[in-house]
C-alpha cells in the first residue's frame, strides 16, 4: 500500500452568506452571554471578598440570597471536587497495582509471509500480490472459505 505523505498547505477562506440581522443578532446573543457570565464572576468574587456595593447588593437581591449563600455554595463546590479528585486518584493507584503499568505495552512484530501462509486463508501467490501492489482487482475471492475446509 501507498505510504502516506505531507500534503500541501492550502488557504482557504470561508465566506459566510448570513444576513446582516443575523450577524447583529449573533452579536447581542453572545454580548448578553457575556456579561452575564462577568455577572456571576462577579457575584462570587464579591461574596468571597466581602465587597459591599450597589452591584453587589443588586445582584444578591437579584438572586435572593446573601453573601454566606454564596460562601457555602463554593465551599460545597469545592468539596465535592476533591471528594471527586481523591476518588478518581484513588482508582488510578488501584488500576495500576492491579492491572501494571500500561507503558509496558509494546506493539507486536510485523506478521510474515510464512505465518501468513500457515493461516491457510489464501494461496501465497495471491498474499504475495496484496503486499507488493497498491490496486488489485480479483475475479472471484481469494480467501478460502471455512465452511468448506470443516466439510472436507
Amino acid at each position: 500500500m501507498a505510504k502516506s505523505r505531507p500534503r500541501t498547505q492550502e488557504e482557504f477562506i470561508i465566506a459566510g452568506n448570513s444576513s446582516r440581522v443575523r450577524f447583529v443578532f449573533d452579536v447581542i446573543l453572545t454580548l448578553t452571554f457575556w456579561v452575564y457570565t462577568f455577572l456571576v464572576i462577579y457575584y462570587f468574587a464579591a461574596s468571597l471578598l466581602g465587597i459591599d456595593n450597589g452591584l453587589s447588593r443588586l445582584l444578591h437581591a437579584t438572586f435572593n440570597t446573601t453573601s454566606r449563600d454564596a460562601k457555602l455554595l463554593l465551599l460545597i463546590g469545592i468539596i465535592l471536587f476533591f471528594i471527586f479528585y481523591f476518588t478518581l486518584r484513588i482508582n488510578r493507584v488501584y488500576n495500576q497495582k492491579r492491572f501494571g503499568n500500561k507503558k509496558r505495552r509494546i506493539y507486536p512484530a510485523s506478521v510474515t509471509l510464512e505465518e501468513l501462509s500457515e493461516l491457510g486463508l489464501m494461496d501465497l501467490e495471491e498474499i504475495r500480490k496484496l503486499q507488493q501492489r497498491d490496486y488489485i482487482v480479483f475475479e472471484k475471492n481469494p480467501i478460502i472459505s471455512l465452511k468448506r475446509e470443516k466439510e472436507m
